[in-house]
């Protein structure tokens, strides 16, 4: 067995049932716990999201959910959902926006949870799975080495590893519409990549408050006009992905183990719910109670679900898609572009999809600027990879000087550009696969994490909204009221608050 087929095996057997079963499982749980919160306070997520501001320690709400939304909106949303439409059929497109919505609870969770347990470091606020597997999980020894592990795997793992398909897809978006050669587009965009991680997470904020917005508001109109350009498409679209999710549909009955094992598998890659890459950014912001930071951030799976859907239905409706059976063999070739069959012989699921649905509408142009748009979603997504890095870097090396530390985490800041080229020269299915398998590791650490912290999240969250309902003006976080032990920074955050709240019980 080859290299690449051995990354392959490994990333099947990391992917394989019990995963998808525990993500999809646990986040149903949390849904329950939180009364499905995570889906009906979507106003209550805006008004938060559109409040508050940052402090010398932490940032604002908006400049967090920016960030955290860069980590979400990613090439997964684009060349994995087509992934996902390969070999699952259109209804894997319904049931990556099922799943998404109720991961959002998982997202809710473990963002509060970063902001829970976080601490003070080198004058801004650090967070994430590291520290609350360490401080909140009840088994000690077990939460430490867990925490460990973890932090290895987010520093060395994802700024280095995880940014393969991201690496990959720009190259192979701009080969094809700019005919660039991938040396020069990968090298250009690590240049790039360093002069904004260089910067540190302010930089980063500010970055991603830039171009989160812009890419989102850009994909959405060039869905607008596909669709329009394939208007009577629409509703036989629609009426395709609901009966692919449910074997109703006359050529994709039949599908819907696979729609729906492969719309979850790439729903959770897409959001990144329950891998632990969010609660870092999360934890950076500042805010007096962590249910508002984490609700905030449970609103950004919306722009992920928005843009997978953009994906797939963009696809779908111009006939740019390929079916595989479970044989290897195809069901169904696109019709919407001559490279349909191309792609089916090489056995390529990839961006090029969606680019040839808007060459369809846009000759030439549809596919340029799709290649644009990727390159921000991936290299917001890449910028977002770095901190989650630098944060699991801090972790390791809380108990150094100040010092120290800040050297070791420029050679990440120089190491990750490196690997960024390196990956745009690696074939796609070895990125995706590297990628996956750094993901699947972590998502088993942290959605365990998560099983003995959930009585935590749920007192946390019940005492939000109890004191929305009292009418509370500025809900506030007391760890000790709550009875959960160390998370003492929040007694001096919210000292003022606390002690006026003390005042007026006493009267």
């Amino acid at each position: 067995m080859d290299f690449a087929s051995a990354i392959m095996t490994i990333d099947n057997l990391l992917w394989a049932t019990p995963l998808i079963a525990l993500t999809f499982g646990l986040a149903v749980v949390y849904c329950i716990a939180m009364k499905f919160g995570n889906v009906t306070k979507a106003k209550l997520q805006w008004n938060l999201l559109t409040k508050g501001s940052g402090s010398e320690e932490g940032l604002s709400a908006f400049e967090t959910f920016c960030s955290v939304a860069a980590y979400r909106v990613a090439v997964g949303n684009i060349g994995g959902v087509m992934v996902a439409i390969m070999y699952g059929g259109p209804g894997a497109i319904f049931w990556m926006i099922i799943t998404a919505l109720v991961t959002s609870a998982i997202a809710y969770a473990e963002n509060s949870l970063g902001q829970i347990y976080k601490v003070r470091m080198d004058g801004q606020y650090r967070g994430g799975p590291y520290f609350y597997m360490e401080r909140g999980i009840p088994i000690k020894w077990l939460g430490k080495l867990m925490a460990v592990i973890f932090a290895i795997f987010a520093t060395v793992g994802v700024p280095l590893l995880v940014t393969g398909p991201s690496a990959n897809n720009i190259a192979q978006a701009f080969e094809l519409s700019f005919h660039a050669p991938r040396w020069i587009v990968g090298l250009v965009i690590a240049i790039l990549l360093f002069l904004v991680i260089s910067g540190g997470v302010r930089r980063i904020a500010k970055f991603s408050t830039i171009i989160v917005p812009f890419m989102t508001i850009g994909y959405l109109i060039i869905t607008i006009i596909v669709l329009v350009g394939h208007a009577s498409n629409i509703i036989p679209s629609i009426t395709m992905i609901v009966g692919s999710a449910f074997n109703t549909h006359a050529i994709f009955g039949g599908m819907i183990g696979g729609a729906f094992s492969y719309g979850v598998k790439r729903a959770v890659n897409s959001s990144g719910s329950g891998f632990g890459e969010t609660p870092p950014s999360a934890a950076a912001a500042e805010t007096p109670h962590p249910a508002t930071q984490g609700l905030v951030n449970a609103f950004s799976v919306y722009i992920d679900v928005a843009v997978c859907f953009c994906s797939g239905i963009m696809a779908v409706v111009s006939g740019c898609f390929n079916v595989v059976n479970a044989d290897g063999t195809y069901m169904y070739i696109g019709t919407g572009s001559s490279m349909m069959q191309e792609l089916a012989e090489s056995g390529t699921a990839n961006v090029t999809w969606v680019q040839e649905a808007a060459n369809s509408v846009i000759p030439s142009i549809g596919g340029m600027i799709i290649a644009l748009a990727l390159t921000c979603f991936a290299y917001s997504t890449c910028i977002a990879y770095y901190y989650e890095g630098e944060s699991g870097l801090a972790y390791l090396m809380r108990n150094a000087n100040e010092g120290t530390r800040k050297k070791v985490i420029w050679a990440i800041r120089i190491l990750m550009p490196i690997m960024f080229f390196i990956w745009t020269l690696v074939t796609a299915s070895t990125a995706w696969a590297v990628s996956e398998i750094m993901f699947a590791l972590m998502a088993w650490f942290n959605l365990i994490a998560l099983l003995f912290l959930l009585p935590n999240v749920k007192k946390v969250y019940d005492d939000y909204m109890k004191q929305r309902k009292a009418g509370v003006e500025t809900p506030y976080f007391n760890p000790e009221k709550l009875g959960i032990k160390n998370c003492d920074l929040w007694m001096d955050i919210n000292k003022d608050l606390i002690d006026e709240g003390t005042a007026e019980h006493i009267q």
